[in-house]
């Protein structure tokens, strides 16, 4: 069968977040039109994106499929299972596992953990050259691709799940070998033109997982059977924690011995291979995946925990199964040869470097030519600006990553709109003092910036503003009249920022509807009411100085009044 690329992005769950470009280690990812793709030929097959994407777009590419047709096929089919799996399901169904593979249709399955005892032994006998153990293929890939200087002190031992798929196809002639563990990198190990006929498919927790579900098989409906054995174990059942290989070999490993190293973590293994190789008298057991195996991208949650899982629940699941079983089981004494010779090939991608011309371009489109708005916050996926625009030279980065660009950008775009609309803008604070003013209102009311910080009514009518402070409104709708002009006024608060907000248009030319003249003739009835109010009250106050005023002014307001009032009346200019 024709296989894609081992992780790939599903297109509609991704959201722009760049999370995978920042936990890519090796910056894999490249982003267009704003969907991040896994860059296969750079991509070491971690399975970071994987497991730290909060959208799950990134994924392992399933081959639960072709297994199926193996076993439809009616092959013989073993199943080589990582010691990990012991951190995958409870203690009391470990034992019920073989049961359960067994009606999917596997012939026989055993433990990876005894290709692990294999290889251990081979890696550590006199006469190897090397220092780096070799059985995490992510640490084989990465040093391939990026650090082919550390190649010589690779240790030329294959993994113990190529190891184990040939013992297991030396004990059962014909039959094929479907491996079962957490690794993504193992999908891509397999074909790996060295390795071509040990292992025939690759599946994950998550894979069989579904398998199970589908077929309605629950562990604790199985029976507890024992996995076939067809080789020793020892302490390889504890491979898949850090320091474990060292371990099945009988090594020290308590960290107090300075030529024996055991780190894990992409960050710890890419500071280990970040100076010159200079690993003379050492004994190196690196694993990519955090704390180990127990750490690898595609677990499962069918424990009802997170499926990230706790790190030391897992570890203490692997040493408790280890322990019990070594006490439980009897060595078998029968030992199978195969080939365990590897090769490496450095396979480092070749960039031309970019000149800083090329960089220089890049920050002045995205407004970064004075280093002061070089943030290098990260927020884009990589350290540093200079980064990032080597990203974008190369193809593997987009401009609009840059957030604090993206930022200045619409801020630049709200700004264009409010300086080109020909209604006028003003913005006050919460004293009503001016803080801003686009042109039209300046040329509106024949001002300039020389009053920013004066209040608004040394310019115009207040009223209206007042209102708003006061919190009697949120929103006032008015026609005024100021230096000739009619305008239309609409004012509303921005309660969170403290500031209120007046736009402006002038209508002197307008021809008005019925809805201009209703908001006229509200604006005039209220307008009127107010004098006539203040009129009969100054009037009782000092009636005996402007008795006759007050009548005068109490008729003109009530003949304003009734003007407006009055049902089917025009209005005249």
């Amino acid at each position: 069968m024709v296989r894609t690329q081992t992780i790939f992005t599903i297109t509609a769950n991704c959201q722009d977040c760049y999370r995978c470009v920042r936990e890519c280690p090796v910056k894999a990812i490249r982003v267009t039109g704003g969907q991040a793709m896994v860059q296969d030929d750079l991509c070491i097959k971690c399975g970071t994106c994987v497991r730290e994407c909060p959208q799950h777009a990134k994924t392992v590419r399933s081959d639960l499929e072709a297994v199926k047709a193996l076993i439809a096929e009616g092959r013989v089919v073993a199943a080589s299972v990582a010691p990990s799996f012991a951190a995958q399901f409870k203690d009391s169904f470990l034992l019920r596992l073989p049961s359960a593979l067994r009606q999917l249709g596997f012939k026989y399955v055993s433990e990876t953990a005894e290709g692990a005892k294999y290889t251990t032994e081979k890696s550590f006998e006199s006469g190897h050259s090397g220092s780096i153990c070799s059985a995490c293929p992510t640490v084989v890939n990465y040093i391939e691709k990026y650090k082919p200087e550390y190649l010589d002190s690779l240790i030329p031992v294959v993994s113990p799940m190529i190891a184990h798929g040939r013992m297991l196809k030396a004990k059962y002639p014909d039959c094929a070998v479907v491996f079962i563990g957490p690794c993504a990198a193992k999908k891509q190990e397999i074909l790996r033109p060295e390795n071509l006929g040990a292992v025939d498919e690759v599946l994950t927790f998550i894979e069989l997982d579904e398998w199970l579900e589908q077929e309605g098989i629950r562990l604790e409906n199985c029976t507890e059977s024992s996995f076939d054995r067809i080789s020793e174990i020892g302490d390889a059942r504890l491979f898949p924690i850090l320091g474990g290989m060292l371990k099945t070999g009988g090594v020290s490993s308590d960290g107090t011995q300075a030529n024996v190293i055991h780190v894990s973590g992409a960050h710890e293994v890419q500071s280990l291979f970040s100076g010159e190789p200079d690993l003379e008298g050492k004994l190196i057991e690196p694993l990519f995946c955090k704390g180990g195996c127990i750490g690898g991208p595609c677990f499962t949650d069918t424990q009802g925990e997170d499926p990230h899982g706790n790190p030391f629940e897992r570890r203490n699941c692997i040493i408790r199964y280890a322990e019990t079983m070594k006490k439980l089981e009897k060595e078998p004494k029968e030992s199978i040869e195969v080939p365990y010779r590897a090769e490496y090939v450095p396979e480092k991608e070749e960039f031309e470097e970019v000149p800083m011309s090329e960089i220089q371009k890049i920050f002045e489109n995205t407004g970064k030519s004075d280093p002061k708005n070089q943030l290098n916050c990260g927020a884009c996926g990589y350290k540093s600006c200079v980064d990032n625009a080597i990203a974008v030279v190369r193809g593997l980065a987009e401009p609009e990553m840059c957030i604090p660009y993206m930022k200045r950008l619409a801020q630049q775009r709200t700004d264009k709109i409010i300086e080109t609309t020909p209604n006028g803008i003003v913005i006050l604070d919460s004293e009503l003092c001016i803080i801003k003013m686009n042109p039209a209102f300046q040329r509106m009311f024949m001002c300039n910036n020389g009053i920013l910080g004066r209040r608004i009514s040394y310019l115009l009518n207040a009223e209206g503003f007042e209102r708003l402070q006061s919190g009697e409104l949120e929103q006032f709708d008015s026609i005024q009249v100021k230096y000739g002009i009619k305008y239309h006024e609409i004012l509303y608060a921005l309660r969170s920022e403290g500031q209120y907000v007046g736009i402006y248009s002038d209508i002197s030319k307008l021809t008005f509807d019925s809805g201009h003249l209703e908001t006229i003739k509200a604006q005039t009835l209220h307008h009127a009411k107010e004098f006539l109010e203040h009129q009969v009250r100054f009037a009782q106050e000092m009636a005996h100085y402007l008795g006759k005023s007050a009548a005068e002014s109490e008729k003109i307001a009530k003949r304003l009044i009734n003007l407006y009032e009055k049902e089917g009346g025009e209005t005249k200019e």
